[in-house]
């Protein structure tokens, strides 16, 4: 085989490649236009999203807030210590607190902690997930999502909660004696 010869072929490769490089580009966009551009369809960014109702706050509760872990995950167990450890978790009146997981296997990996609940519900694990674990959710009182929050290795845990679940503030003391 010439130069030549192998120089063609090699350009007729690289162009085949390139034919099909941009047909899968085509593919993916329309594949973006039946779904997220799509005025009908429910992956729009702006729409109020609901979540099960297994996870809504229950009787006075204001807001709930979910842990979406998973047993595979170390930063899920970080998550999940600095919860159960958090003062401001177990001082936080009208705010349920719980830990979600996919199967009773991944919720036993992690130890019994007062305050927090735990939920073992496979759909509701799969209507939450955004393909990252672990993630924290704030439900107001009506089941709608009204913060998400993504739990990275460098994210504050203790400063994270503190913000998610507020601490109802005392009354200042008042003195019993009269001026």
């Amino acid at each position: 085989m010439s130069l030549p010869t192998a120089l063609a072929l090699l350009s007729l490769l690289v162009s085949a490649f390139a034919v099909l490089a941009v047909g899968a580009v085509y593919a993916r966009l329309r594949l973006l236009e039946r779904t997220a551009l799509n005025p009908h369809s429910a992956l729009l960014a702006d729409e109020v999203r609901t979540v099960p109702a297994a996870l809504w706050p229950q009787g006075d509760q204001q807001q709930a807030v979910v842990l979406q872990l998973n047993d595979s995950c170390a930063l899920c167990h970080l998550v999940w210590e600095a919860a159960s450890e958090d003062a401001t978790i177990r001082e936080a009146a009208g705010t349920r607190i719980m830990g979600l997981f996919a199967s009773s296997e991944a919720a036993s990996s992690f130890p019994e902690a007062s305050s927090v609940e735990i939920v073992v519900d496979a759909d509701a694990w799969a209507a939450m997930s955004e393909g990252y674990t672990p993630c924290v959710f704030r439900i107001d009182n009506a089941g709608r999502v009204a913060d998400r929050r993504f739990v990275y290795r460098d994210t504050d845990l203790p400063a994270l909660l503190a913000q998610l679940v507020p601490v109802p503030e005392a009354e200042p003391a008042r003195s019993s004696r009269a001026l």
